[in-house]
């Protein structure tokens, strides 16, 4: 991203008050500082997998004594630890690099969080085969899909060996690791350095909805292409979302609904 540093000189004007002099060319504050290039540049939807992680309590984290001495050091070593972490609970062998799924085509800092998007490729998954039919190519994707969102899951149980790990190192760190889940098309802007899209606002809101940390909106998703193992963990819900649905149906963790009160559970459906 563009910095742009104007230098300012303040006055006081007799009328107004304080006002300022600005030293450099005004023309230089303008869209490109975005750095994202040309915006009427046409868009091409992509299919994805938008994914937004966030730490729960970085606000509260921020305001300890002198953040600055312990601020750089967190975040380097949650985002190290995070990338690692995917790209190691992707693989099936590494004696052959053989993944569970591709490993996501962009990332974008969040301040407190990242987003993620996994391109989701019918065409590829069709091109190893062209026998294949329709319904064999959705299984596959399917799978494709559930294998991302049960990498993400032990991510996010993970986090709390990350932070005891750590715990000599940091005050009061996050606490939690939430994640918001959900597919459809993204919308890449400029030159392809950053996205919009339904999709990665459904998953900005299904990350922080209520008292859970794990959301998945179901649009597109089915939950049946889970491994047994994982299947058990998922419940199966509607529930209004703001601005987004009356009736939304996502997948929530099992325990974390078992631990919600009676009138939590109110909202769900």
């Amino acid at each position: 991203m563009h910095q742009l540093n104007i230098s300012y000189k303040y006055f006081i004007d007799p009328k107004n008050g304080i006002s300022l002099e600005v030293d450099n060319d005004l023309k230089d504050f303008t869209s490109e500082l975005l750095n994202i290039g040309d915006l009427k540049t046409p868009s091409k939807p992509v299919e994805v997998l938008a994914v937004i992680m966030d730490l729960e309590g970085f606000t509260t984290f921020t305001r300890q004594v002198d953040p600055k001495l312990a601020i750089p050091s967190f975040v380097s070593d949650f985002f190290n630890w995070l990338f690692d972490k995917i790209r190691d609970e992707m693989h099936i062998s590494k004696e052959n690099k053989t993944l569970w799924a591709e490993l996501p085509f962009f990332s974008k800092f969040l301040g407190d969080g990242v987003l993620f998007l996994w391109r989701i490729d019918t065409d590829k998954i069709s091109a190893i085969d062209s026998q294949l039919s329709s319904e064999r190519i959705n299984h596959l994707t399917q799978e494709l899909i559930c294998n991302i969102i049960a990498t993400l899951y032990e991510i996010c149980r993970d986090y709390p060996n990350f932070l005891k790990e750590r715990e000599l190192n940091y005050v009061d760190p996050p606490t939690r690791l939430r994640c918001g889940i959900a597919r459809g098309d993204a919308f890449p802007l400029g030159i392809n350095k950053d996205f919009v899209g339904p999709c990665i606002n459904i998953a900005s809101r299904l990350q922080k909805f209520n008292d859970l940390s794990f959301g998945v909106s179901a649009r597109g998703i089915d939950h049946n292409y889970f491994g047994e193992g994982y299947k058990k963990f998922f419940l199966k819900k509607k529930v209004y979302i703001r601005g987004i649905g009356e009736n939304e149906i996502i997948y929530l963790l099992n325990d974390e609904y078992k631990q919600l009160s009676e009138e939590a559970k109110m909202i769900f459906k």
